[in-house]
């Protein structure tokens, strides 16, 4: 830990103190604490969360100047609020990390990058991935997607306001590639074996477990392969990392979906669910935590689904299914995706502070449409999106009470108040356009724009617009309303505040991407057959 110690004297004096019984009402409790010298009021609050400092701050007169007279303190407040935590112990102090932290937020709210660098990605990209500061894809000599599967891997440390950045390239990782995951923090790879390579066992789909940094397999990983039965060719597939966990959900010719998820460093499957045990409907897949996961439905309205896991497969919960807005009859969702931002399992190197992965925001991109005879078709298309918080919230409701079914969740008990829908104005055509509570929204005209979903009403979230500002930036803290007479019953309001962050430079670009310190604009089309060309990487 960062802070100061305390000496051989000030611990057998902590050690002495007499026991007190934590009573906010008895006023002889309150005065003993806080008669103890500012150095054992310091060390106490140290232990406690940031939003619990900041709280005690506004009990007395004497909490906050102590409180305030604490760097350490101030630190721990400020992560808090920014949905953050602190990194590894380095060179760097308290106060050189709480400048840093507090210039990191100055720039996101006023939306002022310090720097704009051109990163050259040549090639064709066949898949790719943005997480912990590392943008990486497979490519080939040869364009084209029906090709085989890439063995060409490049990986880019992009660059920040303050390091210029590499780039790896290995020409051959030795395995042709469907997919691909990466963690940076655990320098870990999961390359998802193409079908062409399994002409003699075609019964399996194989899922390497490599390094990044020396492409060997991976010390933590008790096997270097993964497997899971797919029993014809499999169509599409998708595959996360998160922590000591792997999950994908793939698809089969003529087969419902099939989500596999293990525990990568031991080996053992923990979910292994296919078309007879999944629920139908099924559009869409994404981790809660490395203990949990959502998928979504497109019966009766649409839902979202809230499974937990344990450590084999016989402990799968399913915990709470959380309802989408009601629809008129005839009407029917018939698209449902969802996501997130990338899971890392911990703080990078070097890096003074990072993302609290419990603190994200999901994106739900849904369409429905109206099949009765007697209504014009339409075919409305909207973004949902919601906190982390919610289905955690149900998952600790769900154990604390001890449930013996799963939770029904109308929408009117959680949408209006949780979350915030919007109409759907462009496509993504990139993904990995959410980190943490930040989201980058494409508009009609061609430009981008940043909704961030953590607002905060204080002080320490208030900075003066800069005069020559080339920023433009609203706060919707009220509700909004939602109004489609074909599809819903009546309109949707919904209220989750956020902050919308525009400037012209970010026009002009297929996609742009997003993580902790910066955005990354792309100009070539996802998945075009042809040069990706560079990446805009504009460093906060």
């Amino acid at each position: 830990m960062i802070a100061p110690k305390l000496d051989e004297r000030q611990t057998t004096a902590l050690g002495r103190l007499p026991t007190i019984k934590a009573d906010i009402k008895d006023s002889e409790t309150a005065t003993l604490i806080l008669g103890l010298p500012s150095e054992l009021l310091i060390e106490i609050l140290r232990h406690i969360d940031g939003r619990s400092i900041l709280r005690c701050s506004c009990v007395c007169r004497k909490l906050k100047r102590v409180i305030d007279s604490s760097t350490e303190l101030q630190y721990l407040i400020e992560l808090a609020l920014d949905c953050m935590l602190d990194g590894p112990q380095s060179t760097a102090s308290v106060a050189e990390r709480l400048e840093q932290l507090q210039n990191l937020r100055r720039a996101w709210i006023l939306f002022e990058w310090k720097k704009e660098v051109r990163v050259p990605m040549p090639g064709f990209c066949h898949a790719y991935e943005l997480v912990g500061g590392v943008f990486a894809k497979t490519s080939s000599s040869v364009g084209g997607h029906n090709q085989p599967g890439p063995r060409k891997f490049i990986s880019s440390w992009l660059p920040s306001s303050s390091d210029p950045g590499h780039t790896l390239v290995r020409a051959d990782i030795g395995v042709s590639t469907r997919d691909f995951a990466i963690d940076p923090s655990q320098d870990l790879i999961a390359l998802v074996q193409s079908d062409n390579n399994f002409m003699n066992d075609s019964s399996h789909t194989e899922v390497h477990m490599r390094t990044i940094s020396s492409n060997v397999k991976h010390p933590e990983a008790s096997s270097p392969v993964l497997r899971t039965l797919t029993l014809s060719a499999m169509t599409s597939a998708f595959i996360q990392i998160v922590d000591d966990v792997i999950g994908m959900m793939f698809w089969m010719e003529l087969e419902r979906p099939h989500i596999t998820i293990w525990n990568w460093k031991t080996g053992q499957t923990l979910v292994d669910r296919d078309g007879d045990d999944l629920p139908t409907h099924i559009s869409d897949f994404s981790f809660i935590s490395n203990r949990a996961y959502m998928i979504t439905r497109g019966i009766n309205g649409g839902s979202i689904q809230v499974f937990t896991f344990g450590d084999n497969e016989h402990e799968i919960t399913h915990v709470a299914n959380l309802s989408l807005p009601p629809l008129k009859s005839r009407s029917h969702l018939v698209h449902c995706a969802i996501h997130t931002g990338p899971f890392v399992a911990k703080c990078l190197p070097n890096t003074p502070f990072w993302t609290n992965q419990d603190e994200r925001i999901y994106v739900l991109s849904v369409q429905y449409i109206q099949v009765d005879p007697d209504i014009p078709s339409a075919r409305p298309r909207f973004f949902l999106f919601f906190k982390n918080s919610t289905p955690l919230r149900y998952i600790q409701r769900y154990r604390e009470q001890r449930e013996t079914s799963y939770i029904e969740v109308p929408w009117e008990e959680w949408g209006p108040r949780e979350s915030r829908m919007l109409n759907h104005q462009v496509p993504y055509q990139w993904l990995r356009y959410v980190h943490g509570h930040r989201v980058v929204f494409p508009l009609l005209s061609g430009s981008m724009q940043v909704l961030d979903f953590n607002l905060r009403k204080t002080k320490r979230h208030v900075f003066p617009p800069q005069p020559d500002s080339k920023a433009s930036i609203e706060i919707i803290d009220y509700p909004t309303t939602i109004l489609s007479d074909c599809i819903f019953p009546g309109p949707v309001e919904t209220s989750l505040p956020y902050r919308v962050s525009r400037r012209d430079e970010l026009k002009g670009f297929s996609g742009v991407m997003i993580d902790e310190q910066r955005l990354i604009g792309l100009r070539s089309p996802s998945f075009a057959d042809g040069d990706m060309g560079d990446l805009y990487v504009f460093a906060f």
